[in-house]
């Protein structure tokens, strides 16, 4: 699999040098608000800002997506325009990022940004979904008697509901968490490779839970997997203290921050049923964690790193979590070289 990924401050990417640049297919960054003339500077490959306030782990803040060439006569990466995206691609994967204000609703604008997103899909051919990353302002409030990420939930089911079963059946990884401000943000990753949808037995699976979460399911399965014979890449959705489809330990950070990392390993034990190797594990990740209280963030941080042990990988995020009563939620990345050791 052509690709990578490199962590580091937001204020670095811009010190690297251009031919680690021309390889860069997109970012997701977390940082402090920037100057017209520093966003203009990073807009020579798709990058997502996001000004929420990084509690911990700020040399992992930024995730960038590199190419990683496997054969001679791979092009280099191209960048495009579609409607309101801006994406890079190479002839293995597209990395691409849009936003979209509210103009009328969350829900209308949600469906608008996938409607975008699907229509690049067939456009460029890249018939497979691998990761949504999606960011909205004010995620458990409340517009016109529903909550913002039903709204959101409802936008994206219709806009997948819309298109014919090769995209409409497809359930990739995805987070969605509430921020300060700002429009509706989504970053995503497509390929030419078919994924494996994995699920959590501990968890009923997302898209069959009760009417009682929303009149639409979300759309997403707990983690994607990418493999071959020499490489394997793990995209593990947004994971909170959910056992079933019911919240535990709805007042308890610390119990939270133990069920999660259950639920992770969980995701994790499946990845490496499905390739038959036990290749993943907690030690060897990339964590982005998401804290609803900043005043949490000791007693997260601290447990992760009893249950673990070691050297963590991690950035620590202020951000609201899709339901009120969780207090945290962590996504994760990894990959390795089957046979050799990690890629990421």
């Amino acid at each position: 699999m052509g690709i990578k990924t490199a962590h580091m401050p937001f204020s670095h990417i811009e010190q690297q040098a251009q031919s680690w640049k021309d390889n860069v297919l997109g970012a997701i960054c977390f940082c402090e608000p920037l100057s017209d003339n520093n966003i203009a500077e990073v807009a020579e490959f798709p990058t997502i800002q996001l000004h929420a306030p990084i509690l911990d782990g700020a040399d992992f803040s930024s995730e960038i997506w590199l190419s990683k060439p496997v054969l001679p006569q791979c092009k280099s990466l191209r960048s495009g325009l579609h409607s309101a995206i801006q994406y890079r691609f190479n002839d293995e994967l597209l990395f691409g990022v849009i936003c979209v204000p509210e103009l009328n609703s969350l829900q209308s604008a949600t469906e608008s940004a996938y409607n975008q997103i699907f229509a690049l899909m067939e456009e460029q051919d890249y018939p497979y979904i691998y990761r949504f990353w999606n960011y909205m302002a004010d995620i458990n409030g409340v517009d016109n008697g529903l909550e913002r990420y039903r709204q959101f939930n409802v936008g994206r089911k219709d806009a997948f509901s819309a298109c014919d079963a090769k995209i409409a059946n497809q359930l990739p990884a995805a987070c969605a968490l509430g921020l300060a401000d700002g429009p509706l943000t989504i970053a995503f990753l497509l390929g030419r490779q078919r994924p494996v949808a994995i699920e959590n037995p501990r968890q009923i699976n997302a898209y069959e839970y009760p009417e009682e979460y929303g009149p639409r399911t979300p759309s997403f399965s707990r983690a994607t997997l990418l493999h071959s014979d020499q490489d394997a890449l793990l995209f593990i959705s947004g994971t909170a203290s959910i056992v079933g489809h019911v919240t535990q330990h709805p007042l308890d950070v610390l119990a939270q921050t133990r069920e999660t990392l259950v639920n992770l390993e969980a995701v994790i034990a499946e990845a490496n049923r499905m390739i038959g190797k036990s290749k993943f594990n907690l030690h060897d990740i990339y964590f982005r964690v998401y804290i609803r209280h900043v005043a949490d963030l000791s007693l997260v941080r601290d447990e992760m790193q009893r249950y673990i042990g070691g050297t963590i990988r991690a950035v620590f995020v202020q951000a609201d979590i899709c339901r009120q009563d969780l207090l945290l939620e962590i996504e994760a990345t990894a990959g390795h070289t089957l046979a050799l050791s990690s890629t990421s």
